[in-house]
């Protein structure tokens, strides 16, 4: 069976687990919902540099935005996150998620990034083969390290659409983008600077709780 987007049984949310409307609630917002104004206008400039390819090529005004819209979707989305509610198969695997904490591993101090904190089951160590990876990337203010997050943010979509892997990522530059999260969640981090210790004292090390996922998962 595949999951459903609300547990609420009300009919407005049954109507929201069709997976028709789930499809088409994604393919049009795309995460948008979810982004600070820096990620979203980032975000929009590729449907924008997409769309002037197309107009290019095609010489019509919304035949261009169409295609240039599903081409972010397609290069820029979070297609295998989304089919975690649309198809009813295991969406991950251990060997996955322990190949995609090695890849971000690897990577995100190449694009300066302050850290890169996971959220959601993973750090409640609930993970299980229907589940996704709640990824928050933490960035600076300035403009030079806002893009770089952004561009990072790209990176990782574009690899877990090639990986077929369920990753859905935001960026942040504020705590305050935290404030949503569940209370029993400690987001486990990488770096693990000490601004971010102070503030959820908590807070474990990925490797650590990737170890302890593994473990209950083969329970």
């Amino acid at each position: 069976m595949s999951k459903l987007k609300f547990m609420d049984s009300s009919f407005l949310k049954s109507l929201l687990n069709n997976k028709l409307m789930v499809f088409l609630s994604n393919f049009v917002f795309q995460g948008m919902r979810y982004m600070t104004v820096g990620e979203l206008v980032f975000k929009l400039m590729f449907t924008c540099v997409f769309a002037i390819v197309f107009y290019m090529l095609l010489d019509s005004f919304l035949w261009a935005i169409f295609l240039g819209h599903v081409t972010n979707f397609a290069l820029n989305g979070q297609f295998f996150v989304l089919a975690r509610y649309l198809f009813s198969s295991d969406a991950i695997s251990t060997s996955q998620l322990n190949e995609f904490i090695d890849i971000i591993d690897k990577s995100y101090k190449w694009f300066g990034i302050e850290d890169v904190l996971i959220i959601g089951s993973f750090c409640r160590v609930e993970m299980g083969r229907t589940s996704d990876l709640d990824l928050r990337i933490w960035h600076g203010t300035d403009i030079q390290s806002s893009t770089k997050a952004y561009l990072y943010a790209f990176f990782l979509r574009f690899i877990s659409m090639f990986k077929k892997f369920p990753m859905d990522v935001y960026c942040f530059s504020s705590f305050n983008f935290l404030n949503k999260i569940r209370a029993d969640e400690h987001p486990s981090y990488f770096s693990g600077v000490d601004e971010y210790k102070s503030r959820y004292p908590m807070a474990r090390n990925v490797h650590d709780v990737l170890k302890d996922n593994v473990e209950r998962w083969k329970c």
